[in-house]
């Protein structure tokens, strides 16, 4: 896309973190208007909704996007977002299944882990959500002491399967 287009949603955006939402959401729904089906400003629609409290309406937004084939970078996000937005609702089965999907497919997103286990603590499987921040600080926590019980950390981990 072009630097008008790119430019166009970043100016989305800064009015969602201006808490500027309705604002944000009819910026973008003009811009859907002018690009009918693109996944991108699907997601960011759907974002806009999200950040607003209005998840219900973010939801169908945010499949629509997937179904229109968004890709690189905003996929991994807009699992994220959507699990969220479904464990927000109550739909805490589907949101934990989109999560430990996606942490399978992009095992660098830290944040998709973390959201597993909010998902898992809010479904009452509060093993499953320790066993999930154990095994997010064994990947991602990079210290020498870490480092030095990586092993230890790793078979209590196991053990607690």
């Amino acid at each position: 896309m072009s630097a008008d287009f790119e430019t166009r949603i970043a100016l989305g955006n800064e009015l969602e973190k201006a808490g500027k939402d309705d604002e944000a959401i009819a910026h973008f729904r003009l811009m859907l208007d002018e690009y009918p089906d693109d996944p991108r400003i699907l997601y960011e629609y759907g974002g806009a909704f999200d950040t607003a409290g209005r998840e219900n309406e973010a939801i169908p937004l945010y499949r629509k996007a997937l179904e229109k084939g968004l890709s690189g970078m905003y996929v991994p996000q807009l699992y994220l977002q959507l699990a969220s937005t479904l464990r927000n609702v109550g739909q805490l089965d589907e949101a934990i299944t989109i999560l430990q999907d996606a942490c399978r497919q992009f095992p660098e997103r830290p944040s998709l882990k973390l959201f597993l286990a909010l998902a898992l603590e809010s479904a009452d499987r509060d093993h499953d959500a320790l066993t999930a921040l154990f095994d997010l600080a064994v990947a991602h926590v990079d210290t020498a002491d870490m480092k030095r019980y990586a092993r230890s950390i790793r078979a209590y981990v196991d053990d607690r399967r």
